[in-house]
């Protein structure tokens, strides 16, 4: 698996509660329904780093493991990236025997600008102070 990514730090969300860094793993013969994000601030990385290797049989009309945005379709590579507003509706399944793993990382959307940024982190610093959602984690 070849995968360089670099990424600077003023693409990282950091200090939201919408951002999340985490693994996923969809079993086998199993799906997540159609589904949106609660805004468009960021985008969403999806690194797969395990796919079922099962060829598609002739008369499948998607791909066996994937992911739709919108009214696109994908299947999953491992180590090749998609990146996606998941504030579109989305879905993924696997209709294979085996598991599927991605990494899962948010990112600032590239429309939202560095003065945009700095406001709404303090929005949320402010409402974390407030005690009106939960504490930072470190």
């Amino acid at each position: 698996m070849r995968c360089i990514i670099q990424l600077e730090r003023e693409g990282m969300l950091f200090g939201s509660p919408f951002s999340f860094c985490f693994f996923s793993t969809l079993h086998g013969k199993s799906s997540i329904k159609a589904h949106s994000g609660p805004m468009n601030l960021r985008l969403r990385m999806h690194l797969p780093l395990v796919v079922p290797k099962k060829k598609p049989s002739a008369d499948n009309k998607r791909p066996q493991v994937g992911i739709r945005v919108a009214d696109q379709q994908r299947k999953w590579h491992e180590g090749s990236a998609i990146i996606l507003d998941d504030s579109y509706v989305h879905e993924v399944w696997n209709d294979t025997d085996e598991p599927r793993v991605l990494f899962l990382l948010d990112l600032w959307h590239p429309d939202i600008i560095n003065e945009e940024k700095e406001k709404i982190t303090n929005m949320f610093d402010f409402a974390r102070g407030k005690g009106w959602i939960g504490k930072k984690s470190s």
